[in-house]
């Protein structure tokens, strides 16, 4: 199965609070976004550390392929963003996509949903939740998964589905 990925345009000025990081080998995709809290440079501190632990998680081969084990690496991720303190908190969300099947973790107000070719979406996340956040020491992730990946898999910033938002990635399956 191919995975086709598309992200919106980044600004010419990166002064968002949102990390994308996409990586793929030749049988896995890992997505990982982070959605800093707050205005300070510590929200882009917070967002960046966390994808970057994320990728390291990749690089290292160590991916879970069960929800709890993705909820314990976003957990450990908290307690190193805490402590530093430069960061401030961020939501998460990261989903490891392998042989047609996608697993994964969220918190705070990150979404994932996946879109059938035919019936309406399915919310692989939790619902709406601010608080805690990465960074607090004491943020609860929510596993998902393992789902079968059929259709179209988005991504959102905000946990607000009908603001008018647009898919921060769309993952598509392809044949």
């Amino acid at each position: 199965m191919k995975l086709e990925i598309s992200t919106p345009q980044q600004p010419r000025r990166d002064t968002s609070h949102d990390r994308l990081s996409v990586l793929r080998d030749a049988h896995r995709t890992l997505i990982a976004l982070a959605d800093g809290a707050g205005s300070a440079a510590g929200a882009q501190a917070a967002a960046a550390r966390t994808v970057n632990e994320l990728a390291r998680c990749f690089r290292n081969g160590t991916l879970p392929d069960n929800p709890r084990d993705w909820e314990m690496v976003l957990e450990t991720i908290d307690h190193v963003v805490f402590s530093d303190p430069v960061a401030g908190e961020t939501s998460a969300l990261v989903m490891l996509v392998q042989q047609g099947v996608v697993v994964g973790a969220s918190v705070g107000d990150s979404l994932a949903y996946i879109i059938p070719p035919a019936g309406d979406a399915r919310l692989l996340t939790a619902r709406y939740r601010k608080e805690p956040c990465i960074g607090t020491g004491m943020a609860r992730p929510i596993g998902f998964g393992p789902v079968r990946l059929e259709g179209k898999l988005i991504t959102r910033r905000t946990g607000r589905r009908n603001s008018g938002d647009s898919p921060f990635a769309t993952a598509t399956t392809a044949a």
